[in-house]
């Protein structure tokens, strides 16, 4: 079992580097810089084992994280989009169910046990990075306002340098823009932090592209 999501990671990083470049090559580049956001209260404390860039499946369980299974997947950049090799690229998110494995969150929504909730990987030669995680729940924060589905990012440069952010999803429009950290970003810079989850018929999982400027 062990080896065949390995053996899935290397086809995803594979195919990656491939599917990166045609979206690039195909997008009009935006100048902008990857915007800046808080990193919120629910870094890890407590790091989990398992701490690879497949989110969705821990070594000593049986049973897959709940929820759609999706591939988030980029590359690390400078402004003259130049790759970053060796970058640190961190993610965590709430499961399915909008909790995250987090002490701290008051969330009465279930936990999802299978669910790693945190994860790293290294840049290739050529910037890229990939994660298999689960597309996150929203949750409320108050009576009016719900935070809509969204990833955490903390990006390490070889330098020390460091960019925190946050990935949302295109689909949730209307909690996207109700959203208060969000909003914080100038609407015109806004497309930058947020992702399109598109099929691939290789991998039959929804792919979201986020290339990360610094």
């Amino acid at each position: 079992m062990i080896l065949a999501r390995r053996k899935l990671l290397k086809q995803i990083e594979s195919f990656s580097i491939g599917y990166i470049t045609l979206l690039l090559a195909g997008t009009k580049q935006i100048s902008d810089l990857t915007p800046q956001q808080i990193e919120g209260p629910f870094y890890p404390i407590n790091f989990p084992i398992d701490d690879d860039n497949d989110l969705t499946w821990i070594a000593d369980k049986k049973n897959q994280a709940l929820g759609e299974k999706i591939i988030i997947m980029g590359k690390v950049l400078t402004r003259e989009y130049q790759p970053i090799t060796s970058a640190k690229v961190e993610i965590w998110q709430a499961c399915s169910s909008g909790r995250y494995n987090h002490e701290y969150d008051p969330n009465n929504a279930p936990i999802d046990p299978n669910f790693q909730g945190w994860g790293w990987t290294n840049t290739s030669g050529d910037g890229s990075y990939v994660f298999k995680t689960v597309k996150p729940g929203g949750y409320s924060v108050t009576r009016s306002w719900k935070r809509p589905p969204h990833i955490h990012f903390k990006v390490t440069l070889p330098s020390q340098q460091e960019l925190i952010t946050q990935l949302y999803f295109s689909e949730e429009k209307t909690l996207n823009e109700r959203d208060k950290i969000l909003q914080r970003i100038p609407q015109n810079q806004q497309p930058l932090v947020i992702t399109k989850l598109m099929i691939s018929e290789k991998f039959k999982m929804r792919i979201g592209q986020f290339n990360i400027i610094i």
